[in-house]
């Protein structure tokens, strides 16, 4: 007979080993998005290498976009599955929300506005492989979508397996297909294929998965109405989230001087790049765990925010010293004497990365909060504030660069805990109609 105490330790054994393999499928996917990045700039070379890169950042920038859906998603399910395990059942107004339908709505639309952006591809520099890139990158944007619902599933009913086996399936068949297109000689095409590979992975998780299935029909906590304008506002916000993270290169190249030297330019791009991945791109691959964590805290308000910014804090100071004694070195060795800075540039950039880092924890509180608009504004002020600094003020391009990454998000951060305290001091912390 098995014990009350084994029972109730059962679930939590499950959820850390959900965590593990989240934890690795995360490492596994940052390494080879790198390896993808390093297979096309050897297959393409230098000349071509810019095609690929602008490709695959537009596509990114959209598929942010897209993770509106599975924010909204992650809080709504979570949110729905606590009310049902309280002591009564509230359920919402309005008609019932459908997680994959509702992945191939928005999926539809974004692959709409995909092809009537055609006319423009080629002034702004996008390839369009003579009209198959369009086709393709529609596909992958639908498929991206789709996908999107499911993690939000997955997330809100806290399927860390599951959810560990999308972000590594999704990796692999980009880096299969990155690996083919090279063993093949192509020219590109073959990259923009890669590029959405890992789109397809939402339906192999449904056909095999009877858990993955069982997840999408699970029950959220608002109406389709409410459920719609909660993921449009989350998906605005996901908007100023790429143009802050995915667009800030580009940020740097259009507000550069001509007193900055292109090497320069070129440097600050890409360590700006490195040094923000160890504190970034596990926060994205997380941020529905982390969703779920304030999910369960709201009672607590403000102060649940105390740990992870301590977290990603102490993450960055760590960061800042690695860089500051072997980022030159590192740069050199891996990327050549053209893209070298000093310890002191790469110190500041890593330490600036803090900024955005922060942004995302506390943007995540407030859309766990309920907070949509709150959680909306904080990122949009960043990324306005972020250009701004880039723009006026004084100084070389890495120190400009430096400034903007950690003011610009760091009022963002300011923005949403002032919020948050306020919602707590008139007792408002959950959910509203």
């Amino acid at each position: 007979m098995t014990s009350p105490d084994t029972t109730e330790r059962a679930p939590a054994r499950g959820a850390a080993g959900g965590m593990r393999a989240l934890t690795l499928a995360t490492l596994f996917a940052a390494a080879s998005g790198y390896l993808v990045m390093l297979i096309a700039g050897r297959a393409l070379g230098p000349a071509d290498y810019p095609m690929f890169a602008t490709y695959w950042g537009a596509f990114f920038a959209l598929c942010g976009v897209a993770n509106g859906l599975m924010q909204e998603a992650t809080r709504a399910v979570r949110s729905a599955r606590q009310i049902a395990a309280g002591p009564a059942s509230f359920p919402p107004t309005g008609r019932r929300v459908r997680l994959l339908p509702a992945g191939l709505v928005l999926g539809l639309a974004l692959a709409a506005l995909v092809v009537v952006s055609t006319p423009v591809w080629t002034p702004v520099g996008l390839p369009t492989f003579s009209g198959a890139g369009v086709v393709i990158m529609a596909f992958g944007v639908l498929g991206f979508s789709l996908q999107a619902a499911t993690a939000g599933a997955l997330s809100g009913t806290e399927k860390w397996g599951l959810y560990a086996v999308l972000l590594t399936v999704d990796a692999a068949l980009r880096l299969a297909v990155a690996g083919i297109a090279w063993w093949l000689g192509d020219a590109g095409l073959g990259f923009a294929v890669a590029t959405v590979a890992g789109a397809v992975t939402w339906a192999l998780l449904i056909a095999l998965s009877p858990a993955t299935r069982a997840a999408l029909a699970s029950a959220v906590d608002v109406g389709r109405g409410r459920f719609w304008r909660n993921t449009g506002t989350a998906m605005f916000a996901s908007a100023g989230t790429s143009a802050l993270v995915t667009g800030f290169p580009l940020f740097v190249t259009a507000t550069a001087r001509p007193t900055d030297p292109a090497p320069l330019v070129g440097a600050v791009i890409l360590a700006i790049t490195l040094t923000r991945a160890p504190l970034l791109v596990p926060l994205t691959s997380f941020q529905s765990a982390i969703i779920v964590f304030f999910v369960e805290r709201r009672s607590r308000g403000p102060r649940a925010l105390g740990l992870p910014l301590a977290a990603v804090t102490g993450v960055g100071a760590l960061g800042a010293g690695a860089a500051w004694l072997i980022g030159p070195w590192l740069i050199r060795v891996l990327f050549g004497a053209e893209f070298e800075l000093s310890g002191a540039v790469l110190a500041a950039l890593t330490a600036a990365s803090v900024g955005t880092a922060a942004l995302m924890v506390t943007g995540n509180a407030a859309l766990a909060f309920d907070r949509h608009l709150l959680y909306n504004a904080g990122w949009w002020v960043a990324v306005v504030a972020a250009a701004a600094l880039l723009v006026v003020v004084p100084g070389a391009l890495d120190v400009r660069a430096a400034i903007a990454l950690l003011a610009g998000p760091g009022l963002g951060v300011l923005l949403h805990v002032a919020g948050l305290v306020v919602v707590a001091t008139s007792g408002r912390s959950g959910p509203h109609p």
